[in-house]
């Protein structure tokens, strides 16, 4: 029974965090805070250990570490920083900003070209 929870918990242990694996790597650009990497850095430890145990049959020590193991990888990965990336994609930050700079963006840019203009004019004067 020990035997069989141990490996459960160390094999999600080992499936959150290829899951986490495979969500950084399809959101560009996502941080990972050093909590996240200690916590991931934790879990691997965890099953390292447990494997550790089970492979000296020591079933107890085994089933602890596991346990340990599987809850850090998934405070990982469900780890609020992380989820709010999810729910906020670049596509969406362009819409919002966008219309937010375009209104302020534009018309300095027509100044700017005026000035070009006047500036240009001067030049042609003074040659």
């Amino acid at each position: 029974m020990k035997l069989r929870a141990a490996i459960t918990h160390t094999l999600r242990s080992i499936d959150t965090l290829n899951s986490l694996i495979r969500l950084v790597d399809s959101i560009p650009n996502m941080v990972i805070g050093d909590h996240i990497a200690d916590q991931v850095t934790s879990a691997v430890e965890g099953i390292n250990k447990a494997q550790s145990a089970l492979s000296n049959g020591d079933l107890e020590e085994a089933l602890l570490h596991a346990s340990l193991a599987r809850d850090a990888a998934e405070k990982s990965f469900s780890d609020p920083s992380i989820l709010a990336l999810l729910y906020f994609p670049d596509d969406q930050k362009f819409a919002i900003y966008i219309p937010l700079f375009l209104p302020v963006g534009l018309p300095l840019i027509v100044a700017y070209l005026e000035i070009a203009k006047q500036w240009k004019k001067n030049k042609q004067k003074t040659d």
